[in-house]
């Protein structure tokens, strides 16, 4: 592996990573994250957050998948399915977030963390967040993290993956246009402009050709990519 390019492993997260994968959105997101919970509860959402994944259990965590650099984890992917989809157990998430924030701020960062949600087809993967700490961007994770989600759509014989990416955030459009993925669709909220600054989201789909090789073995828990393949 080249100095700048560190070995990256990809597995599926399990119960322990819970702290860390808030932790990486909390960073990765952060702007979201100020928005939903404000400076003086921004500790309140960010536990909020790792309490609700913990009373959620494994299958909150279906779908998810963490990249490490030298055992500390740096990145997580969301990867969503009709195929893979599990019943999430019933817990009072309004009355947690009520409890945390009050009944205001409650509804208020519902809202925010809600802002573009997405009805998944039958025969697609919906990429619900790709999220990199700020220390670890441009080191080739996001783009090792999507060449996974390929592998797993093709692993599962799912025709196209698809995302939304904020169309004021000309970095990750580029980077998704380089792994092959195309705008399709836009998505507009006055609300998340006025909260955000942000007005505008496009939905951006790769088809999955499912004769061609895939970078990494789907099948695999963890995937070391080499150095050649990480960009």
């Amino acid at each position: 592996m080249s100095a700048d390019r560190p070995d990256i492993t990809i597995r599926r997260a399990h119960g322990g990573d819970i702290a860390a994968l808030v932790d990486v959105h909390s960073d990765a997101f952060h702007d979201k994250f100020l928005a939903a919970f404000g400076e003086r509860r921004y500790a309140a959402g960010v536990a909020l957050m790792q309490e609700i994944w913990r009373r959620q259990g494994s299958a909150g965590l279906s779908g998810i998948w963490v990249a490490e650099v030298d055992g500390a984890v740096v990145a997580t992917i969301a990867l969503r399915a009709r195929i893979t989809s599990r019943a999430l157990p019933l817990i009072p998430v309004e009355w947690l977030f009520m409890r945390a924030l009050g009944i205001w701020r409650a509804f208020y960062a519902l809202t925010i963390l809600s802002l573009v949600d997405y009805h998944i087809g039958a025969n697609e993967m919906y990429i619900s967040d790709v999220a990199v700490r700020h220390t670890h961007r441009r080191l080739g994770i996001a783009s090792a993290l999507l060449h996974h989600a390929v592998g797993e759509a093709q692993r599962l014989a799912i025709g196209s993956v698809c995302l939304f990416v904020s169309a004021s955030n000309p970095a990750a459009i580029a980077l998704y246009q380089r792994s092959g993925y195309l705008i399709v669709g836009k998505r507009q909220s006055v609300f998340g402009w006025l909260v955000l600054g942000n007005s505008q989201w496009h939905l951006m789909r790769k088809m999955i050709p499912r004769n061609v090789p895939t970078l990494f073995a789907p099948s695999s828990e963890r995937t070391n990519p080499p150095s050649h393949l990480v960009e």
